[in-house]
Parts: structure tokens; C-alpha cells; sequence
């Protein structure tokens, strides 16, 4: 067998799909693990890395006086499966492979990953042949090269990567538990301090400290506005600015008419066609399209997976001889781009555009295939427009603008301006994304007046540093060295997952800030991006075999050691320069019940809320979603309404949930349940809110004295507001209930959030799990659930549903399961089947069972079962035995139908009773002509 290992399950399947040629593919799972298969041939994809290197036993124990933070820098690794199913699969196909042929990404990463589950397929068969293909586009082109041109791994570049993963681990592990320690913070509020990020992390805080440390100067600058061919135009002063406002007023005072044209000078420039995209310039591109350097990353990494895109991590801009550029170009022509690309092979240059960087390991990024809308979706389709474009720009002629720049003299005041006209868009005609904006001027001769319209003296400020947009960090990233093109959009993630920095363009928290400004006081080197380059150049030699991974993972340990010397010395202060500072972090502004501070409280586990530094004086709080939906922090935008400053709910690889102003969203969410109390007026509500009275829990724990004086209302009616409220607290109940049932039950999909779920639920009457049990499966389909998981999530809100009224009207908890378990789950079930049938179907006592049974019956006001002992009912089987040509089977079907004896079968009705068991309803007349002839004779005996 030839088994092929991808990266993924998405790009197994491709390869599959493309290299087995019209053979029929078969997908097999295995413990939830997808292999393609045809022929000879079996692919399999990993999940990325399924081993991953930690530390030897020992060293998990944070406060451990044996394993200090330090001691973590020379600690020992091991290599530790963490997708146990994915491994033992890839070993039991290796075990009968002949050949193994490593398909992972080609880069440090992907070689990294190609050599662990290399390590894992000798581990079980030491003599296979593995071979390694290597491609930059999921393509059948570029596919069928790659497998017929296999070549071993590249073990100095899985070197490099696994350097980076031992260097990574004992850098982040030792000075994330150290500085986490020294501050006395755990759990979710770790400190986190990386080798690259917190370099990044300071040229986010340095900017931040330029802009408040910068002071504005004022500048003046002298325009005015004139006439020609009635059309108004403005010029500049020669000067640009004056730094003197007594030296701009006399210049503007000397401006008189008439405007006279002293010079006239025409220029021709060319505007050349845009480089390939490399993975940096592509996220600064896609930057201006509004998403994220995380979001650009994602999209295009599935764009490639599904064949549409070349390899997105790359630093080539240069096309390589080898790349079909005739051929993309056709293939191009199958896309809703086909009059873009025939106009570029019509006007071709002859050479495409290359810019400075230039490598071997990957193309440029470029389209690979064609693609629609309705395939990709929005953002998708964005993307690959942008890169498809941007291919198309860098075989597009260049540009030429025709220039124009006048000189007019104003009673000796020099003014200026100046003109262009796009004579050949070139590639403008196909990239769309970088504007060609035109200032067209009519024609003036040298000598020519023109009247003065208007002077303008604008008085204007010099303006701080901007903020680092993501696009522009990671720009400055590569320029220093700092981390790769695989994982500097990764890093900024982090930033924002740990709460160190927020926005957009980015600027740190308060945490942030601090974490940087101690470590640089006390351990600069950590901050400073000098160690990080040295590193990351040593860790390219290492791919270039000219260094060993031993010997850069040494050198870093070294540098570590230095770094904690520092560390150590000021462990005190550190901690307490952050405790002290951070302190107010949480702090979100007054308590509007008491004067005290508000803040954001995390307790163990997930729960989180707002409460007051006054309690228990002060009970007022708010409910925030549990942590599992995001960390809640504090963001420097304030409220105008409330002066409370806004909070976020941070979550590792999701967008950060901003819920804004916390009081105005805890009385906006809190609304619609006032107005279902009966009697709610706007008044009222008003009232309630000026009381600091925001949600219907509230009322209901007041007093009617306490509420009454509150409100200003007589006692009465504060009761009756009570009870009312009381009643709508108990539906809420009942649709949170329903809520959380179908949040543990559907998975969210594009276009079907929760949200969007039960708004359609509730339009179709289902708001609780009651309307959620008795539910047409069909009626489900209309909020986007498919039809399997329609019956699926129906039948379980039966379960859970039934299984409360149940369990109140006193069934135990262990009978429950065994009832469930047997199928027995609607309470009607209870009065309609005989009593010895659920103890068959359940294994309970007849005993128990009956007694279960009256109480259902009972709650339900339906007939109770007649009680029947054992003693009766093995009396009864004897007698129904005795009947000629009854045997033991029939016996056993009529008992579990209710029929316990002879006198129960006489008086059975044949037709429901035949119905009921399966035996032939003449059969049973004969046995109750049977039984009434025994009946008679007893009786004529006596």
C-alpha cells in the first residue's frame, strides 16, 4: 500500500480527489479519523502537529521550590502525542504501507510536522520507504509534479523548526511563570511574556509613549483660490509651512491680484505595475479590505487548501521560470474575471514585475484556479479577487501619467500647483485597489493673468506618530526580524487574546503597558528585539546546515540565564511595581446605587460579573456571559451616560466581543423582560430604572414595604407587582432553559448564529422547552436545521423535558435513567402500558413500578392501574398455562398486556387484545369459550 500523509484532512482529500484520476475514492473513518482511498493508494491527513514537545514529569507544579522558573530554561523535553486517534491510525496504516510519501506544507513548519509523523511511521515499521513531495499549489499540475518527482525530507529545516519549538517553550514557560509568580496572578489572568511577543508587545507601548510625550507645534500655511474658464483652483505658497504666524500674515497681506503664470513645466511618469504578493505585502493589501492579519491568513490558507490560491506563506516576490504564467492565465479565463484576463494576454508585458525578495521555497501568491461567489462566499471571494488581480497587475503594462506643475507670481508671492492625466491606465485597468486619482487643469500660457478669488491662512498643528495599524506592525516586524511570515500575525493574536493590546490600529492596556515598562526597567534585554534577531538569523543558518539545533538551543539557553540574572535580583519590585499598577485594571467607574467602584470580579471556574467594592453594603451587580465566551476586560472608552468605561469579552482565536457600556447594556437586555410584567408602564419603567431597579429579579427579592417606598406606591399594589414579576421570572427560567438546551445541542455555522436560531424558533411559537418537546421536526427546518438534526434535537427535548415534569412528580432519578434507557419517556406512557410491562422493559420491581405509575397517573388525573402482587400474578400465569393449547410464550405476551389470569382474558376485549399481543383474535374467543365453559360447569357443580 502507498499511504500518503497531508497536513490536513481538507488537503488529503484533495490529493486524493485530484491524483486518483476518475478512480473511485472511498472514504472510511476510523475512531472519527477520514482516510481516501483508492486503488493501491490510501491518503490520510494529520491536524497539523499531533505531537507536541512539553517538559519531562515534574516541572507542572508552578510553586515548586525544586523547579523554579529558571530551572525550566535547562529542563529536559519529551515529544507527547496530542492527537491520540490521528496517531494510532497513521501507525496502523504504516504497519501495512510499502511506501509512505510525506505531502505537509513546504515550509519550516510543514517539514517539521512531515518529520514527526516521519519519526511515528518508522517507530512501526523501520524499513518503508518514505519519500517526500513538495508543493505550492493544491492543483493536478502542480500535484502530479510533485508525486512524480518525490525527494527525501529536508532534516535541516525540521532542525530549524524544532529549535524554534524548544527555544519558544523555554522562553515563554520560564518568563511567563516567573513575571505570572512575582505578580501573584494565575489561572486565566497569567501574564504572558514570549521571546517575540514581548519585543512586539514594547514597539506597541514605545509608540504608544511617543505620541503622549509628543508636543504639537503650530504651523501656518497660505493658499488661495483663482479663476479660469470658470472653474476655481487653488495653489499653494512656495513656502509650504511657516513656522511664524507674523511671517505668514505679511506674505498674505503682499498676495494681490492679478495671479500671473510664470512658468509652465509638462512631464511624462511612469507608474510602475505592482510586485507579486509576498505574505506580508498580501496582509497589508487585505488590511485596506478591513480584515484582520489572523482573518487574511485564515481565508487565504483555505482558499489554497481547496485548490483556488498558490501557498500564502511566502517571501518570494519574484516568479519563478518554471511557473506557467501561460497557463494560469487560461485557466483564469474560466472565472467571472474572463474580460480582465484576455485584456492582460492582449497587452502582456514582456517581462512580469518582480520585487526585492527573492526565494526558492515558494512562488509568489498567485490564483490557481477559477472561482464564483456563491462558491467562495463574501470574504472568500474578496480575497481571492485581490490576489487574483494583483497576478493580473504584474503582467499588465505600466502606467503613464502626464504631468503638470505652474508657477504663479502674486505681487511677488511665489504660488503653486500642480496636474496629472492618466494617458495609459496600464495596469490600473486591472487592479482596482490602488485609485488613480486625476487632478485635471485647462491650459495656461507663461504671461497669462488671472484674477485672485480668495486668500486663505490656515493655522494648523504637526501631528504625533500614528498608531501601529496590524498590517503596518507586522511590515515593521519583518524589517527587524522579528518572528516569520508564518507566525507574526499569530503573535499579534496573542497580544489581543492576552489583553495586552486593543483596538484598531493598536494600542495597549493598561496591563500591557505595565508588563512592558517593568521588564524594561529591570530586564531590558527581554523587550529589546536584538536577542529575538540573533536567534531568528541563527535558527536560518541552522536551515542552511551551517549550524546545529544543539548548539542555537544552547546559545539561547545562555541568553535566558542573563536575562533571569536580572530577573531574580528584582523579583520584589517587579511584582509589586505590576500588583500596585494593575490594581485599578478591573476598575469600570462609580456604583450607581452607592458611590463605590465598580468592577469586574473572575471567580474560580467561569463565572465573572460586575460588582461593587462596597458589598455586602452594596449588593448591586451585572451579570457578564461566563468566561467561556470570553475574558472580560476594561477598555479606555467611556460611557457619556453612565461615565462607566466600556468592557470586552476577549477569547483566544475568536474577534473580541465588545459589550460596550455595561449599564447600558444590562438595562437594553433586561427591557423586554419588564415589559412582559402585566401593568408595566413607560412611566413605571422609568421609574424602576431611576431607583436603580433593572431587572425583574430584582423586584422579585424586594419586600413590598422596601419596593412601595422605592416607588412611591401604596403596599397593595407593590405585592401584586411582586407576584407578577414572580410569574414572568419563572418563564424566563423557562426560556434560558430552552436556550442552553440549544447552545449544548447545535453547533453554530456561518449564517445560523444562536441568535438567528431561536429568533426563528420564537416566530414559530417555540420559546420553551414544553413548545420544544411537542415541536414539528418540520418546523425546525425554517431556522436553518437540517433534518437529522431536527429529529435529533426534538426527541431530546423530550428526554430533558419529560424527565423534569417526572422528576416533580417524584420519580428517582436512577428509575429515571432506566425508564429512558427502555424507551419509556413521555408520562402518558406510564397510564397506557401495563404496569408488568415496564417492569419487563426496565428490570424494576413490579412493586416499584406501580407505585411510579400512581403518582403519574395520579398527577395526570387518569385512571390508576389496577395493583396486582407477584404472588397474584404467578397464581394467574399457572391458570392461563392450564388452558389447552396456551403455551408459555403466548402466556408471557398476554401478561405484559395486562392479562394477569383466566378472569382478566374472559373479560379482555379479542379484537384490542389480538391487536395488542399478536396472537390471532380467534384464537383468544376460543379461549374465553374456554373459560366460560369451565366457568358453567363449576357453577352446575355446585
Amino acid at each position: 500500500m502507498h499511504l500518503i500523509v497531508a497536513e490536513k484532512n481538507i488537503s488529503a482529500r484533495r490529493i486524493a480527489e485530484i491524483l486518483s484520476e476518475g478512480k473511485r475514492i472511498s472514504e472510511n473513518k476510523d475512531a472519527g479519523v477520514s482516510t481516501y482511498s483508492y486503488g493501491d493508494t490510501t491518503t490520510v491527513g494529520l491536524r497539523g502537529h499531533v505531537v507536541e514537545i512539553d517538559f519531562e514529569p515534574g516541572y507542572s507544579n508552578w510553586r515548586s521550590e525544586e523547579a523554579t522558573p529558571r530551572h525550566l530554561i535547562d529542563a529536559k523535553t519529551i515529544k507527547i502525542p496530542t492527537e491520540k486517534k490521528i496517531v494510532s491510525l497513521l501507525q496502523k496504516l504504516s504497519r501495512k504501507a510499502d511506501r509512505v510519501t510525506i505531502a505537509t506544507d513546504f515550509d519550516t513548519e510543514g517539514e517539521l510536522i512531515g518529520k514527526e509523523a516521519y519519526e511515528l511511521v518508522r517507530a512501526v515499521n523501520p524499513k518503508v520507504t518514505i519519500d517526500r513531495a513538495r508543493f505550492s499549489a493544491i492543483t493536478s499540475q502542480e500535484l502530479r509534479h510533485a508525486f512524480s518527482h518525490t525527494t527525501d525530507l529536508d532534516f535541516a529545516l525540521a532542525a530549524a523548526g524544532e529549535a524554534r519549538q524548544s527555544i519558544d517553550l523555554m522562553w515563554g514557560a520560564s518568563l511567563t511563570r516567573f513575571i505570572s509568580l512575582a505578580a501573584r496572578r494565575g489561572g486565566q489572568n497569567i501574564l504572558s511574556v514570549g521571546r517575540v511577543q514581548t519585543p512586539t508587545l514594547s514597539m506597541i507601548v514605545d509608540r504608544e509613549k511617543e505620541i503622549e510625550a509628543f508636543v504639537p507645534e503650530k504651523y501656518w500655511q497660505l493658499s488661495l483660490d483663482f479663476e479660469k474658464k470658470g472653474e476655481v483652483i487653488e495653489a499653494r505658497h512656495t513656502n509650504g509651512r511657516f513656522h511664524e504666524k507674523a511671517v505668514a500674515e505679511q506674505a498674505r497681506e503682499r498676495t494681490k491680484a492679478p495671479l500671473v503664470v510664470k512658468d509652465v513645466k509638462f512631464g511624462v511618469k511612469q507608474d510602475r505595475a505592482p510586485s507579486p504578493f509576498d505574505t506580508t505585502t498580501y496582509i497589508v493589501a487585505a488590511a485596506r479590505l478591513g480584515l484582520s492579519a489572523a482573518n487574511a491568513m485564515r481565508i487565504a490558507e483555505d482558499l489554497y487548501m481547496n485548490g483556488f490560491i498558490s501557498y500564502p506563506r511566502t517571501d518570494n516576490t519574484v516568479y519563478p521560470p518554471s511557473l506557467d504564467l501561460d497557463g494560469i492565465l487560461k485557466t483564469l479565463r474560466n472565472s467571472p474575471f474572463k474580460k480582465d484576463v484576455e485584456w492582460v494576454m492582449a497587452n502582456r508585458r514582456a517581462v512580469p514585475t518582480r520585487g526585492k525578495k527573492s526565494s526558492t521555497d515558494h512562488p509568489p501568491i498567485h490564483p490557481t484556479g477559477g472561482a464564483t461567489r456563491e462558491q467562495l462566499g463574501d470574504d472568500a471571494f474578496k480575497v481571492y479577487e485581490l490576489v487574483l488581480r494583483r497576478f493580473l497587475a504584474t503582467l499588465a503594462p505600466d502606467a503613464t501619467w502626464k504631468t503638470l506643475k505652474l508657477l504663479f507670481d502674486a505681487n511677488g508671492e511665489e504660488y503653486t500647483t500642480t496636474g496629472g492625466q492618466l494617458t495609459e491606465p496600464g495596469w490600473h485597468t486591472v487592479y482596482p485597489f490602488s485609485e488613480a486619482r486625476e487632478t485635471l487643469l485647462p491650459e495656461f500660457t507663461t504671461g497669462e493673468q488671472l484674477p485672485i478669488k480668495k486668500v486663505t491662512l490656515d493655522e494648523k498643528e504637526t501631528q504625533p506618530p500614528a498608531r501601529y495599524t496590524q498590517s503596518k506592525l507586522i511590515q515593521r516586524m519583518e524589517e527587524l526580524g522579528l518572528g516569520t511570515k508564518s507566525t507574526r500575525h499569530e503573535v499579534i493574536a496573542k497580544l489581543v487574546s492576552r489583553k495586552y493590546v486593543e483596538g484598531a490600529p493598536l494600542r495597549p492596556t493598561l496591563v500591557g503597558r505595565v508588563v512592558t515598562e517593568s521588564l524594561e526597567q529591570h530586564a531590558d534585554a527581554i523587550t529589546k528585539p536584538v536577542m529575538t534577531q540573533t536567534l531568528e538569523s541563527h535558527m536560518q543558518l541552522i536551515k542552511q546546515s551551517q549550524r546545529t539545533r544543539e548548539d542555537v538551543i544552547k546559545e539561547s539557553r545562555e541568553m535566558l540565564h542573563h536575562a533571569f540574572d536580572q530577573l531574580e535580583a528584582n523579583q520584589q519590585v517587579i511584582g509589586d511595581d505590576i500588583r500596585d499598577r494593575t490594581a485599578e485594571e478591573m476598575n469600570l467607574g462609580k456604583c450607581p446605587v452607592c458611590g463605590g467602584t465598580l468592577a469586574i470580579k473572575h471567580l474560580r471556574g467561569n463565572t465573572q460579573f460586575i460588582g461593587c467594592s462596597r458589598y455586602p453594603e452594596c449588593s448591586f451587580n451585572i451579570g457578564l456571559p461566563m468566561a467561556q465566551w470570553g475574558f472580560a476586560v476594561r477598555t479606555d472608552e467611556v460611557c457619556d451616560k453612565h461615565q462607566l468605561n466600556y468592557v470586552r469579552l476577549v477569547r483566544k482565536g475568536a474577534r473580541p466581543w465588545d459589550i460596550g457600556c455595561p449599564l447600558c447594556h444590562h438595562i437594553s437586555s433586561n427591557q423586554e423582560s419588564l415589559a412582559e410584567i402585566p401593568g408595566m408602564t413607560a412611566e413605571l419603567a422609568d421609574t424602576l430604572r431611576s431607583r436603580h431597579i433593572y431587572t425583574v429579579a430584582e423586584i422579585t427579592r424586594s419586600t413590598p414595604e422596601t419596593l412601595a417606598k422605592k416607588l412611591g406606591m401604596d403596599i397593595v399594589k407593590a405585592e401584586q407587582l411582586i407576584r407578577d414579576a414572580g410569574t414572568v421570572l419563572e418563564k424566563l427560567r423557562r426560556r434560558s432553559e430552552c436556550r442552553k438546551f440549544i447552545r449544548d445541542h447545535l453547533i453554530p455555522r456561518k449564517g445560523r448564529s444562536y441568535a438567528k436560531i431561536m429568533s426563528s424558533l420564537r416566530e414559530s411559537g417555540i420559546s420553551e422547552m414544553a413548545d420544544l418537546a411537542k415541536a414539528d421536526p418540520s418546523v425546525l427546518k425554517k431556522a436553518g436545521i437540517s433534518d437529522v438534526e431536527s429529529e435529533q434535537v426534538v426527541n431530546e427535548a423530550k428526554i430533558v423535558f419529560n424527565t423534569h415534569i417526572l422528576r416533580e412528580i417524584g420519580i428517582p432519578a436512577v428509575s429515571l435513567k432506566k425508564y429512558i434507557a427502555a424507551g419509556i419517556v413521555e408520562p402518558e406512557a406510564f397510564c397506557t402500558q401495563p404496569p408488568l410491562t415496564l417492569s419487563e422493559l426496565t428490570g424494576m420491581s413490579l412493586a416499584t413500578v406501580q407505585r411510579h405509575v400512581e403518582k403519574v397517573c395520579e398527577y395526570l388525573k387518569k385512571p390508576v392501574p389496577k395493583k396486582f402482587s407477584k404472588l397474584q400474578i404467578e397464581r394467574g400465569k399457572k391458570e392461563l398455562l392450564a388452558l389447552s393449547g396456551l403455551g408459555a410464550k403466548a402466556v408471557e405476551t398476554m401478561l405484559t398486556a395486562g392479562v394477569i389470569d383466566t378472569g382478566a382474558l374472559l373479560a379482555a376485549d379479542a379484537k384490542k387484545l389480538a391487536a395488542g399481543t399478536g396472537i390471532p383474535e380467534q384464537k383468544i374467543r376460543d379461549y374465553q369459550k374456554l373459560i366460560q365453559k369451565k366457568k358453567d360447569n363449576a357453577i352446575i357443580q355446585l
